[in-house]
């Protein structure tokens, strides 16, 4: 008979009589297993952040893309009540005043053609008593000494009119004019496009 052991404690008396481990053993696999679970964490937690960050930074640039976008809309629509408020208050203005344009150019003519001979205004035939009026009296105001001559002619919109001289002249063309104005719109405000009429 083989003598008995005593404090078999640290036996394990499962298959093949493994020794049991020990407390240090424990704490190292424990340790270990803690490490490596820190780790995959660690690595899930940084993979989600890296999807959420790319998510958020899709979203920011959707919403700059909208608000890009937006801001274009407001522009264009800024631009078109601009426009829309300029030609009403032109028209309102040349109903009140349809010499104006041409008062003011003439100004301007009689100043710089003071010494000519002569000068000629041409109007829409319908304008022609209302130009021969406000001619005789920008002449006396400004010192214009020279021949004044208007002349009516059909072919000439009741807004527009040509002022000559023998050195030079000037055109107003409320036509040129609407083209300018809406060239200089285009200018400031790229996105504009006026709606179909």
């Amino acid at each position: 008979m083989s003598t008995a052991t005593r404090f078999t404690f640290g036996t394990d008396f499962r298959e093949g009589g493994r020794r049991a481990a020990g407390e240090a053993e424990v704490a190292a696999a424990r340790a270990e297993g803690l490490a490596i679970g820190r780790e995959e964490g660690r690595r899930d937690a940084e993979h989600q952040l890296n999807g959420l960050l790319a998510q958020l930074a899709r979203s920011a640039e959707r919403l700059v893309t909208q608000e890009a976008a937006h801001a274009a809309e407001v522009e264009a629509r800024a631009a078109y009540v601009a426009i829309v408020a300029a030609k009403a208050l032109a028209g309102a203005a040349l109903d009140e005043r349809p010499l104006a344009a041409l008062e003011n150019g003439l100004r301007e003519c009689l100043a710089q053609a003071r010494q000519a001979p002569h000068l000629v205004m041409r109007v829409n035939d319908a304008a022609v008593e209302a130009a021969e009026g406000l001619v005789k009296r920008l002449a006396q105001e400004m010192g214009f000494a020279g021949r004044l001559v208007v002349l009516g002619e059909p072919d000439i919109a009741p807004e527009d009119g040509r002022i000559e001289w023998a050195d030079g002249g000037f055109v107003i063309e409320a036509e040129r004019l609407k083209l300018l104005v809406d060239q200089a719109v285009a200018t400031a405000f790229p996105s504009f496009r006026p709606p179909a009429q």
